[in-house]
């Protein structure tokens, strides 16, 4: 496998299962230094002995991410552990199926608490930890100046100083979205609301971190058979009456490729997207769906 991210240091929320496990076991397995963030610490630290016993080096983490003091808390953390933060993958979530006249304030606060607004707080703590990490000359300071002060043509100078600012990356933020963020659900209409706001935040910090070039898209999931899925058709086989598989089943007949996707489809199109191969592209969201969506 490439070594892609040797020397680079991400930071993995939701990784201690499902797809952000698998995540993190392939940022891992290309050379990063992952930090497993996860709010179980048991399943965070197991994540982590599976990287280390492959030979990565990772760092469990037991945080709630809808607790903006533990997010800060972490990432000032890990800043002072490894010293620096490259990338981050906005996966960790929770799900509910709830039909929309019986949702009450307990069930939409605790959706929108961890899937929007802690991916929100996590997003803009990393930035801002990726942020101070900026050479001087992407911050117009000492490093451009310097160019501008030698015998080079001043003209000459500025091109070569801000094409190599313009050319490098130096942050990538993924967020996890769903491809509930695409339509509405009426059997789960704060999770779609979050997952479509989480749509919205990327295209917003993609606009607002361009100047210190750091990349943030998103990917949208469709049928994934993890815990949250499993849970997913658990809800629907109980409000249906129907038994337990046949809600899944459902929704992969509707999917082209008529497979549900892997953990490990959904870290490929990730660790694409935290390489140096997508420099080039921020502010998009990605469906990873088999097919089930097209917009």
């Amino acid at each position: 496998m490439q070594q892609r991210f040797t020397g680079k240091v991400a930071i993995v929320t939701g990784a201690g299962q499902g797809i952000g496990q698998g995540v993190a076991l392939r940022l891992a397995a290309e050379g990063a230094a992952v930090v497993i963030a996860d709010y179980n610490a048991s399943t965070a630290a197991e994540t982590g002995v599976e990287i280390q016993v492959a030979g990565g080096v990772a760092l469990p983490y037991a945080v709630n991410i809808a607790d903006v003091g533990a997010v800060q808390t972490m990432v000032d953390d890990v800043a002072a552990h490894f010293g620096r933060i490259d990338i981050l993958v906005n996966n960790a979530g929770v799900v509910q199926t709830k039909p929309l006249l019986d949702l009450d304030e307990i069930d939409w606060d605790r959706v929108i608490d961890v899937n929007q607004r802690g991916t929100f707080f996590v997003l803009q703590a990393v930035a801002r930890q990726m942020i101070r990490q900026l050479p001087d000359s992407v911050r117009g300071g000492a490093g451009v100046a310097d160019l501008l002060s030698n015998k080079l043509d001043k003209r000459t100078a500025e091109a070569a100083a801000t094409s190599q600012a313009l050319a490098a990356s130096y942050g990538k933020i993924v967020n996890f979205s769903s491809i509930a963020g695409r339509r509405g659900r009426p059997l789960s209409t704060h999770y779609a609301a979050s997952k479509a706001a989480i749509i919205s935040i990327t295209q917003s910090a993609a606009l607002a971190l361009a100047p210190y070039r750091i990349n943030v898209n998103a990917v949208c999931p469709g049928i994934v058979p993890t815990p949250m899925w499993t849970q997913i058709d658990q809800d629907r086989a109980h409000l249906f009456g129907a038994r337990e598989g046949e809600a899944m089943a459902a929704f992969i007949q509707q999917v082209p490729l008529k497979r549900a996707a892997a953990p490990e489809d959904l870290a490929g199109v990730v660790a694409f997207l935290c390489s140096a191969d997508a420099d080039y592209i921020t502010g998009q969201a990605i469906n990873v769906d088999g097919g089930y969506e097209m917009n």
